[in-house]
């Protein structure tokens, strides 16, 4: 679903920030882009002792659902508040909350899949704890965790989904280059080598790769998108 911005000024009047004047206000610009979009407030509830109500705000088009949280009080909107002396943004509190929350749904909906999941790189000493790890060559927070996947495969089995959700072609195609390369590996010392090989942020030109094998990757993170899987690195324990 295409991300909807509802509020770019700083603030907007309305004559009194009842649900039914606030759905009139927003279903008007939402509407103009997606004449079938469905708004609804799914929660309403005070901001500390701020004087505010934060608004959780509900969009649907097609199915697919985005909630965007807004903050009223007697005749304003604004779109954050911000506490300096608490150093705290009410909104990316908001944000965290309902990326957290998301993984959390994710876990839930993808541990029978990946338990079945013939699309894995599988490291470690399978008597030990198993985690699976959703990974994408050029995610920077992934490369990071790589660095440490010996210390990590001294308590855990780890399984490796390649699933890039914000990079274009090429994390795809090094994706499906590791599946390639990693079926001849013999022991996971050789498995870590391809992996840091094609997570290598300095890499320039990589050997070419068959656009069914590219789809096949394509179609995995497809497939655990529908499921919600939201960022890289997330953990299926």
């Amino acid at each position: 679903m295409k991300k909807i911005i509802i509020l770019a000024s700083a603030c907007l009047s309305l004559f009194a920030a009842s649900d039914k004047e606030i759905l009139d206000f927003y279903s008007s610009s939402v509407k103009a882009q997606f004449p079938d979009a469905k708004l609804s407030i799914v929660k309403r509830e005070k901001v500390a002792d701020t004087g505010f109500e934060s608004i959780v705000l509900s969009i649907e088009v097609q199915g697919a659902k985005q909630e965007e949280v807004l903050f009223t009080k007697d005749n304003l909107i604004v779109p954050d508040i911000i506490d300096l002396k608490a150093k705290t943004s009410y909104r990316q509190e908001f944000e965290i909350k309902k990326f957290e929350q998301a993984r959390e749904n994710f876990a839930k909906n993808a541990k029978k899949e990946v338990q079945k999941e013939k699309m894995i790189i599988s490291l470690g000493d399978k008597t030990k704890p198993s985690i699976y790890v959703f990974s994408d060559p050029e995610c920077p927070y992934c490369i990071e965790q790589l660095k440490s996947i010996e210390e990590e495969l001294k308590t855990k089995q780890i399984n490796l989904i390649l699933a890039p959700v914000a990079h274009g072609k090429s994390a795809f195609e090094k994706s499906a280059l590791i599946y390639k390369e990693s079926k001849n590996a013999k022991t996971d010392a050789e498995k870590i080598a391809i992996l840091r090989k094609y997570f290598n942020p300095e890499l320039k030109s990589y050997p070419k790769i068959s656009e069914a094998e590219t789809k096949a990757v394509f179609e995995l993170y497809r497939k655990y998108r529908s499921l919600g899987l939201v960022a890289t690195p997330t953990i299926i324990e």
